[in-house]
């Protein structure tokens, strides 16, 4: 009988080799000239990956794909040399292509990727697809990136990959503490610090690629999805050394904060789907002040037109991200000492602590006991208000404290709008 998972799989690898085919001969603009491989070449490529995988299967081996690993390794190289020769006796032209190494490389990774395909790893090989495909297409926004960057910038980079794969891996994955009270883990602690230093790197990054204005909003929308607290104290932080940019910082921020909401709407619903009209109301009605002040500003900064400098420092701050580490921990120490001293009858007081330092805690925490221990919905409801109310005040005091003094005037009232929309909210359910 015919195995149709045998041809669905080989369908797929020739469907990697065709895309990528398809790719690299549409960037070979000179006819003229000799490339490696094109659509034809890597739809083959991607082919014989998958079928030397499923021979090494059949002869219980890893011999004939590594065999065809080899032979195209070969034709490459072999394919290489006789273009430089080529190219060597023609006065004045380059011994090498500007896209051959690349299309080579390109070539070895279809080969690959048909072999993945044949095991039956179609996502794998799908998000290394859609990987290749943009690093291939972004040649000239990524040399543009690359050209962009300062020795500073590289040595950021460095001591960032110093703290992440270094540091972390040799901290203890242990928690201490009183009883009760284990919440003291340094590994955990140092990846919220690295997670700040990286909300950095990626604000950054996206400023190099599409310019500080665009690239700060950005990764206000990205940082909201991840942890608007951290991103609130690495913007915050940044507008000291770009106060030009005080108003985009400001909008980043304020873009994170509605985000957040939106995000720890859908993290309550997956967790419990029952929750979905009642959390409607209470954690999404905020996203609609956040997004109404974050396009006054918006539309503001267009009419004014206010001239910048292009400069823009390095994010590369370690000790801001550890001292907050530190006292975030401490807040969490305090909310679980509260939690656990105070009882669930002090729900109210231990949400709002929980709140000022971490939003997703405090849900995970009441969608338990109302999974667990019967918490009432409305009971459920009045903590994550509670948990928000002190959340938006914690960052509005981040911008104004840490912040550049012109970002002091444009954050209150995002703040005031925000809290007072809470603010009534918790009046509305405490009246139920």
């Amino acid at each position: 009988m015919l195995d149709f998972n045998v041809f669905y799989r080989l369908a797929a690898a020739i469907g990697i080799g065709l895309i990528i085919g398809l790719q690299r001969e549409h960037t070979y603009m000179d006819k003229s000239d000799r490339h490696p491989a094109g659509v034809r070449s890597f739809t083959l490529v991607g082919l014989a990956g998958a079928m030397t995988a499923m021979l090494s299967d059949l002869m219980d081996g890893v011999a004939p794909f590594v065999t065809g690993f080899i032979v195209i390794g070969l034709l490459l190289v072999a394919s290489h040399l006789s273009y430089a020769m080529g190219r060597r006796s023609q006065e004045g032209q380059p011994a090498v292509s500007n896209d051959g190494i690349t299309t080579n490389i390109a070539v070895l990774v279809v080969y690959l990727l048909g072999a993945i395909s044949w095991y039956g790893r179609l996502l794998e090989s799908c998000i290394v697809l859609v990987v290749m495909l943009w690093v291939l297409s972004a040649k000239e926004q990524l040399h543009t990136f690359a050209q962009r960057l300062s020795k500073e910038d590289i040595i950021a980079i460095v001591k960032f990959a110093v703290i992440t794969a270094l540091v972390l891996p040799f901290l203890p994955n242990n928690s201490y503490g009183p009883p009760g009270l284990e919440v003291l883990n340094p590994r955990s602690i140092w990846i919220f610090v690295v997670f700040i230093s990286g909300i950095g790197f990626v604000g950054y990054g996206l400023i190099k690629l599409v310019g500080p204005g665009k690239g700060i909003w950005l990764t206000g929308l990205l940082g909201g999805l991840a942890s608007s607290t951290a991103l609130t104290l690495n913007l915050a932080g940044r507008s000291r050394e770009n106060e030009d940019y005080a108003s985009d910082f400001t909008l980043g921020i304020v873009l994170s904060w509605a985000v957040m909401y939106a995000r720890l709407y859908l993290i309550c619903i997956f967790l419990s789907s029952s929750l979905a009209g009642p959390l409607a109301l209470p954690l999404l009605l905020p996203v609609v002040p956040a997004l109404g002040y974050a396009l006054y500003l918006k539309v503001k900064e267009f009419r004014n037109h206010q001239q910048k400098s292009a400069d823009f420092t390095n994010p590369f701050k370690l000790l801001p991200a550890i001292k907050f580490g530190v006292i975030f921990t401490c807040v969490m120490f305090v909310a679980n000492a509260a939690r656990v001293y105070l009882g669930s009858g002090a729900l109210l007081a231990c949400s709002f602590l929980g709140g000022a330092a971490e939003m997703d805690a405090v849900a995970f925490s009441v969608i338990d006991m109302n999974l667990k221990s019967g918490l009432a919905v409305r009971e459920l409801v009045l903590a994550l208000l509670f948990a928000s109310l002190a959340n938006t005040i914690t960052k509005g005091g981040m911008v104004f404290f840490l912040g550049a003094k012109s970002m002091r005037r444009p954050i209150l009232p995002a703040v005031i709008l925000i809290c007072l929309v809470t603010v009534g909210l918790i009046g509305f359910y405490a009246g139920l």
